[in-house]
């Protein structure tokens, strides 16, 4: 069986507005990226946004009608609400728009190959499938849960990891607990740190029934992916 696997890494910035715009909707940006910045009191958000204590004080309390953001009766300062907590909470809305431009490219190999394409992330140190396409086959081998595991097994998990620096990967594979899932899956971890080196190297990854028994799965990374929050 062949599975093959399209990884994204799963980073985040903050990133500024890049074209100067004008009206509540950009004022009420620039104040959101300000929260989260940790500036969080009206004077700061002002002085930050180059906008008047009034304008920022309406658009704030617009935002919190909208549970975009809160205040705290104590301090009187504002911080992200709970809107955007449950928004950014479910990865596949999160990540929707790299689905959106992943799909066309996904059914292409889907037709070449006849079988499973996933489109997996990286939450923590565990294996998120975005979106599958399963194979047209009878046989054929697909996610049963979202969150798959173990983390170190697989080569979509593996590209995933080479696409941290060393100092990165060996935090990442410090704090996971490794087990062995098949006779095939790697449990050590220096093994695993040189595997994930030479993926790195070579672009792609290919393992075969270290999650499943007489899978194959082809792996390949997006590159310069970066999830963009506001």
């Amino acid at each position: 069986m062949l599975k093959r696997n399209i990884s994204s890494e799963n980073r985040n910035s903050i990133f500024p507005i890049e074209k100067k715009t004008t009206g509540s909707i950009a004022h009420a940006t620039s104040i959101l990226i300000c929260l989260s910045n940790d500036i969080h009191a009206l004077t700061d958000i002002a002085r930050q946004c180059n906008l008047g204590k009034s304008t920022v004080h309406r658009v704030l309390k617009l935002l919190e009608q909208s549970h975009f953001v809160l205040q705290d009766s104590v301090n009187r300062r504002y911080y992200l609400g709970p809107l955007i907590t449950q928004l950014a909470s479910n990865p596949i809305t999160t990540h929707e728009y790299l689905i959106m431009y992943a799909n066309e490219e996904m059914k292409h190999l889907s037709q070449i190959s006849e079988e499973t394409l996933v489109l997996d992330i990286m939450i923590g140190t565990q294996l998120f499938s975005l979106y599958e396409i399963p194979s047209k086959h009878d046989l054929k081998v697909t996610q049963e849960s979202r969150m798959a595991g173990p983390p170190q097994a697989g080569a979509s998990m593996k590209v995933l990891l080479s696409q941290f620096n060393d100092k990165q990967l060996k935090i990442a594979l410090d704090s996971m607990n490794i087990t062995r899932s098949t006779e095939r899956s790697v449990t050590n971890k220096e093994l695993l740190m040189a595997q994930i080196k030479e993926i790195r190297q070579q672009g792609y990854a290919v393992s075969y029934g270290e999650r499943i028994p007489g899978a194959l799965c082809i792996s390949a990374p997006i590159k310069n992916y970066i999830l963009r929050f506001l």
